[in-house]
């Protein structure tokens, strides 16, 4: 092998890490395709107050109603008035655990304005999810989404996670991301909402 194609295949197989890591892909759409015609469309038709409901930046958070690991059900309207920052992720994934720190850091310093919630797909089951928040202390409200996968289709159909959606106190999405990102870009973002 020539150095220059050695040094191409170097480069290939660097991108193609930078690639795996930097989101771990879903499975819903292969679970269900009605997340581009189905639920979603139909969502992205009702208006609230002049927003759109859905999954983009400046859309009305969709409603959910999900299992909290720690138990009872959190419903998202009862956060309002407060930032919140939900976090779509699942165990098997390495750009979701590295992120989840960060996250937790966050929560941890804004209590009074700020609410951590992550939405667990819990492939591998609820006790699997239950087992690394405790291993992890991660204190912030913990969620499985349910079992068709409605939630991360109202959000606009999440193909890759993490996804991490910042929700301001009107319930309106201002900031997307999509793969694992760094305490200081959520916290950043956090800052703007809060005004300070």
């Amino acid at each position: 092998m020539t150095n220059r194609n050695l040094i191409h295949t170097l480069a290939l197989v660097s991108l193609l890490a930078l690639i795996l890591l930097s989101a771990c892909s879903s499975d819903i759409s292969e679970k269900d395709d009605s997340a581009k015609n189905g639920p979603v469309a139909e969502i992205a038709q009702e208006n609230i107050g002049g927003r759109v409901i859905g999954g983009n930046k400046g859309d009305l958070a969709p409603e959910f109603d999900l299992k909290n690991i720690a138990g009872g059900q959190l419903v998202l309207s009862s956060l309002r008035g407060k930032a919140v920052i939900i976090d779509f992720w699942d165990t098997w994934c390495p750009p979701c655990k590295k992120a989840l720190p960060g996250l937790e850091a966050i929560s941890q310093a804004y209590p009074n304005d700020l609410v951590v919630v992550g939405i667990a797909f819990g492939r591998d089951g609820e006790a699997k999810v239950r087992q690394y928040v405790t291993q992890n202390k991660l204190t912030f409200p913990m969620v499985m989404s349910d079992a068709d996968y409605k939630v991360a289709k109202d959000f606009g159909g999440v193909q890759s996670i993490p996804t991490t959606f910042l929700v301001d106190r009107n319930g309106v999405i201002v900031e997307k991301w999509v793969g694992g990102h760094s305490r200081q870009e959520y916290e950043d973002a956090v800052k703007k909402v809060l005004g300070s």
